[in-house]
C-alpha cells in the first residue's frame, strides 16, 4: 500500500511540473511600434498588405526567436520576441541587397497569421518564442 501511495505521489509531481511548462498558442494585436518601424530601413508588408510591384524575389527566408520571459508578462515578452526576429528579417534582407520584405507571415508550430493586425506566438512560464517568414525582394521605386 506504501509503494502504492509513493508511485502515486510521483505521478502527480510529473503531471504537475509538466502542467507548468505548457506552451500556449497566442494570437496577439501588433505592437504599434511594428507599424512605424517601416520608416526605418528595411519594409515589411505583412500577408497581402499592397505594396510597389516587386522587380525580384531574392529568397523566401524564414528566421525564429525565443526570448526568456520577462517579469512584465507573455505579452510582453512575445512581443520582445517579434520585435527581434522582425530586426533579423530586416537585417538578412539589407545584407541581401533587397529593399522590402513582403508576404510577411508570424509562426509557431503550425499555426501562421498573415496579418498586419495581429501575430502568433507561443509563450510559456520560461518564455516565448515564433517564426516569422517573408520574401525578401527589391521593389520598383515608387
Amino acid at each position: 500500500m506504501k509503494n502504492r501511495f509513493v508511485m502515486l505521489g510521483m505521478v502527480a509531481g510529473i503531471v504537475m511540473s509538466q502542467a507548468a511548462c505548457t506552451t500556449q498558442i497566442r494570437s496577439l494585436p501588433m505592437p504599434a511600434d511594428v507599424q512605424t518601424q517601416n520608416k526605418q530601413g528595411v519594409p515589411l508588408y505583412f500577408g497581402d498588405e499592397s505594396h510597389p510591384d516587386v522587380r525580384k524575389l531574392i529568397e523566401t527566408k524564414e528566421v525564429r526567436a525565443r526570448v526568456a520571459r520577462e517579469m512584465t508578462g507573455q505579452d510582453a515578452t512575445c512581443n520582445i520576441a517579434l520585435g527581434k526576429a522582425l530586426q533579423q528579417l530586416r537585417d538578412y534582407a539589407a545584407a541581401q541587397h533587397g529593399n522590402a520584405v513582403v508576404n510577411v507571415t508570424t509562426r509557431f508550430q503550425r499555426t501562421e497569421t498573415s496579418s498586419s493586425k495581429e501575430y502568433t506566438c507561443g509563450s510559456s512560464n520560461n518564455g516565448s518564442t515564433l517564426a516569422v517568414r517573408g520574401d525578401v525582394v527589391l521593389l520598383d521605386a515608387q
